[in-house]
């Protein structure tokens, strides 16, 4: 009896242990079951993201909506010079970062405020000037970052905080009514101050690089001041758009001869850019109606067509640059005020970015500010 017990127990144990391996088995079979659904829901959802992610960047830019950018204001005892506010901590500016190309930046009428924003998400705010200037922001004291700078219409004064040393200087130059013009018109890698006189069709340029003075007579009334360098001799030209024939006219610094170039048609308003990144300044145009841009490649005498942004849209062109976009080329570009977003259409691969920047009423003044 004895020994059938023990051998009924043993049988008994083997029974056991063949059915704690049967469970063991089937929990093994389940945990694979659902790796194995989780991983397909988990490729699913990737694709449908991707999907989702792809049809969004393939809409015009008409049609898509994004959260308004409001920069913060600046506290109300902010000591007078530039500062950097990363996240939650502040920073003071000391080198200029390794990207060189234009920052999205607004300047603020109301306060007088400059608000910077950098492709890596750094903003930089700047107090100067008052509601009536002029923004007027250049390269014045070439050390290749953008300097604060404001004309003042009623004294005809400039001021400009060089951003190499913090220095303020001041220029008295143009009267009520000029429109400024600054560029680096004798090319000594300077921006000089300069306006255009519409009342009698004249430009007038302080020159950095000798402190001479500079008049020419080009124009005519009710054309618009284009200056850029055309020619690629490393100067500005002094240039114009003359919406009533739909044509540029272009005085060349490197020769002295009077060009012109018909594109568009009476109504578009002039976008110059390096569109292809040659070096030369390209004849463009965006038509606010349809918001199509034209551009005459100087590279190759192409001319492209481009649809973005709407009638009620800035035109801000400039070379911006992020993680996809590291070409030297004029980016097309319109600056909403209603929504304060930029819709940049990058030219390295056609891809739209979106930033959130600004606020209706402000003056959109991207350029180099290297902050």
């Amino acid at each position: 009896m004895r020994q059938r017990e023990g051998h009924m127990s043993r049988n008994t144990r083997k029974r056991r242990i063949g059915d704690q391996s049967e469970r063991v088995g089937i929990f093994a079979r389940l945990k694979a079951n659902r790796a194995v659904i989780v991983i397909a829901v988990l490729v699913v959802a990737t694709l449908g993201w991707a999907a989702i992610a792809n049809k969004r960047s393939a809409t015009i830019v008409s049609t898509i909506t994004a959260p308004p950018g409001t920069p913060p204001p600046m506290p109300a005892n902010a000591p007078a010079r530039e500062y950097v506010y990363a996240g939650s901590a502040l920073v003071s500016t000391v080198e200029p970062f390794r990207v060189p190309p234009n920052d999205v930046a607004v300047w603020r009428p109301s306060s007088g405020m400059f608000y910077v924003l950098n492709s890596q998400g750094q903003a930089t705010y700047y107090q100067w000037g008052i509601a009536t200037d002029v923004p007027a922001p250049g390269d014045y004291d070439g050390d290749g970052k953008t300097d604060f700078c404001v004309f003042r219409p009623s004294t005809g004064v400039w001021y400009i905080v060089n951003s190499s040393n913090g220095a303020v200087q001041y220029d008295t130059y143009g009267t009520s009514g000029d429109k400024p013009v600054p560029a680096d018109y004798d090319g000594d890698g300077r921006s000089d101050v300069a306006i255009w006189r519409s009342s009698n069709l004249t430009w007038y340029i302080h020159k950095s690089s000798d402190g001479g003075y500079a008049s020419s007579a080009f124009g005519n009334s009710g054309d618009v001041a284009t200056p850029g360098d055309f020619d690629g001799d490393g100067r500005s030209d002094t240039a114009v758009w003359r919406n009533s024939t739909a044509a540029f006219w272009v005085l060349k610094s490197s020769n002295g001869q009077t060009i012109s170039y018909s594109i568009g048609q009476s109504g578009d308003e002039p976008v110059v850019g390096d569109y292809d990144g040659d070096g030369k300044a390209d004849y463009a145009v965006r038509r606010p109606s349809n918001g199509i841009w034209l551009t005459f490649n100087s590279s190759n005498g192409s001319v492209s067509t481009n649809q973005w942004g709407l009638s009620s849209d800035i035109a801000v062109p400039a070379r911006y640059t992020d993680t996809e976009d590291t070409d030297a080329k004029t980016d097309i570009a319109v600056w909403r005020p209603s929504t304060g977003v930029w819709y940049i259409l990058r030219s390295s691969n056609g891809n739209p970015r979106y930033v959130a920047w600004g606020m209706n009423g402000d003056i959109p003044v991207p350029a180099a500010w290297r902050r």
